[in-house]
């Protein structure tokens, strides 16, 4: 035994002599573990291998107060029951997770001392015999009520024979490699009510006969071409289904039979075309409805598509839909048989309808209590809309091109319901009694009022009156720090945090004073406000050198190939991923393109190499989100450089250069340095929008067309050689 092993063994020893006190601020639990998630009476703690030569022996003793231990990466070959010793006194020990610690066997009385366990996780385990598992489980704490085993690798999972009287009500199988769902897996667990078996590329379902006591069953992520036949089963307990993410191509009406206590449906992810009439009216008990991330392929809505007399939240976003008033596709029935609607969100769709043409689309819905219309291009709010829905309690129109222009009164009522309103990041000047009476405004809850990020003056005209109500109201405002205006002067594209502007600034006594001083400037003050103009007019002098760059260049539409399966290939960095899916997909996919992400697109248990190839060849165009994180990624580069080669064989520029922030020079490659000065990348901005338009606006026109050009041939030249 080395000098090191030696030394942590009487490490162990110490720590596991020594009474254990509560996890907190002052108490640290033992070496290479952290307290998470405190809670009044219990916490989290969480071991992981920080690189040690040498594992732990035995797991050292823990706070008396915690609830769930995670053990992670540590190198248990062989699972006993005196790893577990010093945890069998813990009494207030409910969830043990074990997480990719290398285990190969399980004794059969390894976990038979932690009396009062639970919640049991073994995942992450691709060597661990699933025999074991099981024999192991015949031993184990009666109080059991939660088991999950994910990403295990397992094509099937172990028998539960001896948890026939045990209290399981929740089974996790998710992430493994499961092909079909076979009911007479789980017969042992009488009690199960919730069942996840996602992302384990599933395409059937042999036998139910297991799942009749079933409540909530999760299929998100699998294979499925087909709907599942519940009518070859009892399922009379099923409340909740969610079957996100599948491989259906269209909702048949008689899918959704046999299943009368379904309240709950997520139908979110699929490539469908076409609703047709009755799709749900088979569902009687269905309250909720998630119809979400359609891939922009839906086109159209038969009349009676929704129609349910129980239906109360119908969410559809995201889908690139067009509301819109035609002989073929009429609109103004879609929701007219959903008559105890309470919550009603279509954003990031799209509205084509008139003021009075949206009216009678919702004018149905008079027991609506919260309303959706995000990002759906909407230019107005239609009056009397208050009074066709009285009891709308919530109203979300943020991202829009709303002006302000409307009159309060017959939009909002005299006595109007609404208590939170989103007018966020729209093009609103000014607010005055006029647009925003004070019997909308009173109504207001705490937060309840956005205003953020509109186009208001900062003219004492304008603006003067809502300054004093926002400061005598200021908890009604939700992101006060970002209500902003703009000065009037000419080219001013900077912006001010209205609420922090005193009076004095906001309305100055004497503006021709102001005038003398800027007038009688000495030359280096003149030199300095050129300079700061010329910064502030940036994104409009790019704009100006853009439009002058490509006015002489002709452009040519891309035709439609059946070829292509999707419009985009997105490359980014996973560190990125929130700003790609809080606002690349939103947007480009809300502008009707197809997008090819690969956490959600790629086909699971293929290579990923093979994904990114097969993939990038059915896509039109490839856009590189550029960041340090990027430069960074050895993927990323893959990506790009199968890109250029591709760009290289058939000679056509498909490659979009976008840069989500300034890249560091330690990180630039050739082919990085060749992208940035060869090409006209679009530059997101996170402070201006005129840089923002400008960026999307860059992104869009590259989509709609190509060029003559190779610029991208030409380009890489410089770098192969």
């Amino acid at each position: 035994m080395t000098i090191a092993q030696i030394s942590f063994f009487v490490l162990i020893l110490v720590l596991g002599s020594v009474t254990t006190k509560q996890c907190g601020p002052s108490v640290k639990p033992p070496y290479g573990c952290r307290c998470m998630k405190y809670s009044k009476l219990y916490v989290t703690i969480r071991c992981k291998n920080q690189g040690d030569k040498t594992p732990f022996s035995t797991i050292p003793h823990m706070p008396n107060n915690t609830d769930q231990l995670i053990i992670e990466g540590f190198r248990f070959a062989n699972l006993t029951k005196d790893i577990f010793k010093n945890l069998s006194s813990l009494s207030s020990l409910h969830r043990l997770s074990l997480r990719d610690n290398n285990i190969i066997n399980i004794s059969r009385d390894a976990l038979s001392e932690l009396k009062h366990l639970q919640g049991l996780e073994i995942s992450y385990e691709i060597q661990v015999s699933r025999r074991e598992i099981s024999e192991m489980l015949s031993n184990i704490s009666g109080n059991l009520s939660s088991l999950k085993f994910s990403h295990n690798a397992w094509d099937e999972p172990p028998k539960f024979f001896g948890l026939r009287d045990a209290p399981i009500q929740k089974l996790t199988l998710s992430h493994n490699y499961f092909r079909f769902l076979d009911g007479h897996w789980i017969t042992d667990l009488t009690k199960l009510r919730k069942l996840d078996v996602s992302f384990n590329g599933i395409t059937d379902i042999r036998h139910l006969s297991g799942l009749e006591n079933i409540t909530n069953l999760f299929l998100i992520g699998n294979w499925f071409k087909e709907f599942p036949k519940f009518c070859n089963f009892t399922l009379q307990k099923l409340t909740s289904l969610h079957f996100q993410y599948n491989k259906l191509t269209e909702f048949k009406p008689t899918y959704f039979q046999c299943l009368p206590n379904l309240q709950d449906l997520y139908l979110n992810g699929h490539a469908i075309r076409k609703l047709y009439n009755n799709t749900f009216s088979n569902l009687t008990s269905l309250r909720k409805l998630y119809i979400q991330r359609l891939a922009g392929q839906l086109f159209h809505i038969e009349p009676e598509a929704f129609k349910s007399n129980s239906l109360q939240r119908l969410i559809f976003t995201n889908n690139g839909f067009f509301f819109r008033n035609s002989s073929k596709e009429p609109s103004f029935e879609i929701f007219k048989y959903c008559p105890n609607l309470t919550v009603l969100n279509i954003s990031s769709n799209n509205l084509e309808l008139k003021e009075n043409e949206f009216i009678t689309m919702i004018k149905p819905l008079n027991k609506l209590k919260k309303l959706g219309i995000r990002t759906t291009g909407l230019a107005y709010l239609p009056r009397n809309l208050t009074r066709h829905l009285p009891m709308l309690r919530k109203l979300d129109a943020s991202d829009n091109y709303l002006n302000g222009s409307w009159d309060g009164n017959s939009v909002f009522g005299n006595i109007p319901s609404l208590q939170y309103l989103d007018l966020s990041d729209n093009s609103i000047e000014r607010i005055t009694e006029h647009n925003f009476p004070l019997t909308l405004l009173n109504g207001i809850k705490d937060n309840g009022l956005d205003l953020s990020y509109n186009k208001l003056s900062c003219n004492c005209d304008d603006v003067l009156w809502f300054y004093n109500w926002m400061h005598a109201n200021k908890k009604k405002l939700a992101h006060i720090g970002n209500i902003t205006c703009r000065p009037n002067l000419p080219l001013h594209t900077s912006t001010r945090n209205l609420f922090y502007l005193t009076i004095k600034e906001l309305c100055p006594m004497n503006p021709a004073v102001f005038i003398a001083i800027v007038s009688s400037g000495t030359a280096l003050l003149v030199i300095f406000i050129t300079l700061g103009t010329l910064y502030k007019l940036r994104w409009h002098i790019r704009h100006w050198l853009y439009v002058i760059k490509y006015k002489n260049k002709g452009y040519e539409i891309i035709p439609d190939d059946p070829d292509f399966k999707y419009d985009v290939f997105l490359v980014y960095a996973d560190e990125d991923t929130k700003f790609i899916f809080d606002i690349v997909v939103p947007y480009l996919e809300g502008k009707g393109y197809s997008l090819c992400v690969r956490c959600r697109d790629f086909e699971i248990g293929k290579l990923y190499c093979d994904n990114i190839v097969d993939n990038m060849n059915l896509s039109r165009r490839i856009l590189l989100i550029l960041s340090n994180n990027f430069a960074k990624s050895k993927w990323c580069e893959f990506q790009m450089n199968f890109a250029y080669n591709r760009c290289l064989d058939e000679k056509i520029n498909n490659i979009i250069v976008a840069v989500w922030e300034e890249i560091s020079y330690k990180y630039l490659s050739n082919t990085l340095k060749v992208l940035l000065t060869s090409y006209d990348y679009a530059l997101w901005s996170k402070s201006d929008a005129t840089g923002r338009s400008l960026f999307w606006g860059k992104i869009l026109r590259k989509l709609q067309f190509q060029s003559d050009d190779t610029e991208c041939a030409n380009g890489l030249l410089g770098v192969l050689q």
